[in-house]
């Protein structure tokens, strides 16, 4: 990869959520100018976890002058577009002419860096192709990588395409190392939920369970100490549409719990001390599921910013 920089990169944030650049920028000399997001439950979030809340404007109109200057840009836009449970709409999904906005303003404010994370199917949307068009226009190099939590050892499936936009630099993406270790699932669950009485809210209904088992992603308490038992991608419908959105855990009494928040934080490599800002359960499962692995996000931080000194 290329020589890092010395010099402290000003970044801007879109797309924000709870904040996963914000928590991987801090190992970085990377200062976040401003955040984007119209989440309030997710700016409410950030703020308290960060030095600054996120701006709530609107991006599908958001003006020139509203977006400082500032030499990277982070992109997570919703992924739904280009989703096969978002039918694939693509570039005429209402969700995606926030992103249409940006791109252009991508022209006028040209930053040296720019990183987009989304879902696999971008790669093949005319999003995609539009972005880079236009952005090789502008004489920006772009390339891709595909990253999950399993590269890194990690017990968790969740691909992810991560595009990078360099305008004055060359960045050779390539594939992290394979871990000499994987850790296994039992290093990320927290034990004392699994009793009846802590962990209670997180069990499912034993009649939900006898109609709907079949179609579940179910992982056996004493499996989880095997560095090859995987959790399935956790999504922002993890706790109300539980087919294929995340896996599940069966305790010794036969009983099904889903995974707490705070254990697929914990995943997604969040620290130890992030809060929710004790907001319903039911939102804190939205925020988590539509956030990003923060080992990913590091590694391509990476690549182009000094980290700092411990």
């Amino acid at each position: 990869m290329s020589a890092k920089t010395s010099t402290r990169i000003r970044a801007l944030e879109f797309y924000s959520g709870i904040g996963a650049f914000a928590q991987a920028a801090q190992s970085f000399d990377v200062e976040i100018l401003t955040a984007f997001d119209q989440s309030q439950a997710a700016n409410q979030v950030y703020a308290q976890n960060y030095s600054h809340k996120p701006s709530s404007r609107n991006l599908d109109s958001i003006s020139l002058d509203a977006i400082p200057d500032a030499d990277l840009w982070w992109l997570s836009p919703p992924c739904t577009p280009y989703s096969r449970r978002g039918e694939q709409k693509d570039i005429g999904d209402a969700r995606a002419k926030s992103f249409l906005r940006l791109i252009e303003l991508m022209v006028a404010k040209k930053p040296s860096l720019i990183f987009i994370e989304n879902v696999e199917g971008f790669l093949n949307s005319k999003m995609y192709a539009h972005l880079c068009q236009t952005l090789t226009q502008c004489r920006y190099t772009i390339s891709s990588i595909k990253l999950c939590p399993t590269m890194f050892g990690i017990p968790m499936q969740r691909p992810r395409i991560f595009v990078v936009a360099t305008l004055r630099q060359t960045i050779d993406l390539v594939a992290p190392a394979k871990p000499s270790k994987r850790q296994a699932l039992e290093q990320f669950v927290d034990y004392s939920l699994n009793d009846t009485e802590s962990g209670r809210y997180l069990l499912l209904p034993e009649e939900y369970v006898k109609k709907h088992e079949a179609v579940l992603n179910v992982i056996d308490l004493n499996q989880i100490s095997d560095a090859d038992v995987n959790a399935i991608c956790f999504t922002s419908g993890y706790y109300r549409c539980r087919k294929a959105s995340g896996s599940l855990l069966r305790l010794g009494s036969g009983r099904l719990r889903f995974f707490s928040p705070q254990e697929i934080l914990a995943l997604l490599r969040f620290a130890p001390s992030f809060s929710l800002s004790d907001l319903e359960l039911p939102i804190c499962y939205r925020l988590v599921g539509n956030s990003v692995d923060v080992r990913a996000i590091d590694y391509l931080l990476s690549s182009v910013v000094q980290r700092k000194l411990e």
